[in-house]
């Protein structure tokens, strides 16, 4: 409401001026339009000088253009002016360090020259003092040669085959020029021979090498066909060479082969004898043999009743079983170190609250080292399950003890010793009585044999059970046989009694090598007794070992000392 009047004032004000401005307004416009022609004109020339402007700007941008590249290419072919100049001044370098080392090329060149000379001269000179001293090594092989051919003249050799004599005082012929290769036991022998101070040789077929020794041993070690060995003399000395060699063979053991009897079921027409143990009757008093029976002249079986009408009836022979007699004094025995093992269940828990586990028997003899502990190669091998949940000691065990008889095989260590020897973990066990036994036996020296153990029965309880190296070596080679021809129910006792019986494998009888409670022989007080069994707790088993350690005190048995 207030601005509006003061507007009106202000237009009332302003009203000349306006008019003033319309009159010069409409004066200006008279004026423009007599002008106009002329302003247009001036228009027209303003727009061509423009025109005119524009393209001279045009013309001076691109001289300005051609004048900076012309600047440009000055200055590029001043860089290569500058460039050409360095690089003349480095292929003036490059060819005077050429020159340089042309020259050293060349001196370099000429001492190699010189060198290869050089070389050449003392290859020249190094063949000819080779080529001299073959000439000398051969002179001295001929001489060395000349020289054994001489002594080979007045000295003789008498082999022994498979034998294998102790050694003495060792020989070592050091020939400076002369190689002799030596690949055989007659090449041993030879060389011997031809050695003036050589007695006696030995060759090892195993290792492939020849002994020499400055004296001879009266006595072998063994008869093995992994050895030969010769005595060694002059000509003079034949007659006490052979002597010599006659006292040797005479401590050979007689070893028979063992007899390859037939099977029942088997034809028995040219063995003449049968394998199977005899059928027994529950107290071993009464049994029924096998009997080779002639049916006619190209079979043969092995029965236990008579012979079927038609059949020729003749009684070819029956079991062959052998027992072994002692070698006569002067023959070679067998050894007496023994590889002894246990069969253990480890993780069986006791059969009942008042024994103790064979985990437990175990690892008592371990913590005393008695018993196997006490033989010079041991092991605790793991036994395997038995079908009816039984220990190592069962009745039905026959599989199992198949299985851990070839983990004695696998393992190998049997063959380093003379005798094996399985004990049970609860049989109080001496091995210096066994080896006493084993003396008195006589074994002779490489026989097969077992050991028949106790008077009860088939005389041969699993507590205890003692073989020679080679007894198993034959089992070993015939297990397959024996687990098929030889009933499985029983226990392993009995079936490798039937086993070894029937490969023919013969046996020694020591019936005071056990005492076992099974055949109410249960004495722990004998000081001559080898093992004595069945003692189930640690406490009993200890209680046992002490009395038989007593015993043996008491009877003034020196070997007491050792079973402490």
């Amino acid at each position: 409401k207030t601005a509006a009047p003061k507007l009106s004032t202000f237009l009332r004000s302003s009203a000349p001026e306006a008019k003033k401005s319309a009159s010069l307004l409409r004066q200006a416009g008279e004026e423009m339009q007599k002008l106009g022609p002329d302003f247009e004109a001036a228009a027209n020339e303003r727009k061509r000088a423009q025109v005119a402007v524009l393209s001279a700007k045009t013309q001076m941008a691109l001289a300005a253009q051609r004048i900076q590249d012309a600047k440009d290419l000055a200055a590029d072919a001043a860089a290569e002016e500058e460039k050409a100049r360095r690089n003349i001044k480095v292929a003036m370098l490059s060819k005077e360090q050429a020159s340089s080392t042309r020259a050293v090329a060349l001196a370099t060149r000429q001492r190699g020259e010189q060198e290869e000379s050089d070389a050449r001269q003392e290859i020249e000179n190094e063949t000819a003092q080779l080529a001299e001293a073959d000439d000398e090594t051969h002179r001295a092989a001929e001489i060395e040669r000349a020289m054994l051919h001489k002594v080979e003249e007045q000295r003789l050799c008498m082999d022994l085959p498979s034998v294998r004599l102790a050694s003495g005082r060792s020989l070592e012929p050091h020939m400076a020029a002369l190689e002799v290769p030596i690949e055989s036991s007659a090449d041993c022998s030879n060389w011997c021979r031809k050695q003036k101070l050589c007695k006696q040789s030995i060759w090892s077929g195993a290792a492939r090498h020849c002994y020499l020794f400055a004296e001879a041993a009266p006595k072998p070690i063994a008869f093995t066909e992994e050895f030969n060995s010769s005595y060694c003399g002059l000509v003079s000395e034949a007659k006490h060479i052979h002597t010599m060699l006659d006292a040797v063979y005479k401590m050979k053991p007689w070893l028979p082969p063992p007899p390859n009897c037939a099977w029942a079921g088997d034809n028995c027409i040219y063995s003449k004898c049968c394998a199977n143990v005899p059928i027994p009757n529950w107290h071993f008093t009464e049994f029924k043999w096998y009997t080779c029976y002639k049916q006619n002249e190209a079979y043969a079986a092995c029965r236990t009743d008579a012979p079927p009408p038609g059949w020729d009836g003749t009684v070819l022979g029956r079991a062959n079983t052998r027992e072994t007699p002692p070698a006569p004094e002067g023959v070679l025995t067998q050894g007496t170190t023994l590889f002894c093992f246990s069969v253990v269940m480890w993780n069986h828990p006791a059969p009942t609250a008042f024994w103790d586990s064979e985990a437990a028997l175990a690892n008592n003899i371990k913590a005393t080292k008695r018993s196997i502990l006490g033989c010079e190669g041991n092991a605790f091998f793991q036994g395997a399950e038995l079908g009816n949940g039984g220990d190592s000691s069962s009745k039905q065990n026959i599989n199992s003890f198949i299985q851990v008889w070839q983990t004695v095989q696998d393992d190998g260590r049997y063959l380093q010793y003379d005798w094996t020897v399985k004990v049970d973990a609860d049989a109080v066990f001496f091995p210096d009585r066994l080896r006493m036994h084993l003396d008195n036996l006589r074994t002779p020296q490489g026989a097969r044999v077992y050991l028949r153990n106790i008077k009860f029965k088939f005389q041969f309880l699993g507590a205890l059970e003692v073989f020679t190296k080679e007894a198993l070596q034959h089992y070993f080679a015939h297990a397959g046989e024996c687990s098929e021809k030889v009933g499985h129910e029983g226990g392993e006792d009995y079936w490798m009694v039937a086993c070894m019986d029937g490969i023919g494998v013969e046996h020694q009888t020591d019936f005071k090598l056990l005492n076992d409670k099974y055949a109410a022989t249960g004495n722990c007080g004998d000081p001559w007794v080898v093992g004595f069994h069945f003692y189930k707790s640690v406490a009993h088993w200890n209680q046992c070992h002490d009395e038989a350690v007593q015993s043996a005190k008491m009877n003034n048995n020196g070997y007491w000392v050792n079973e402490k």
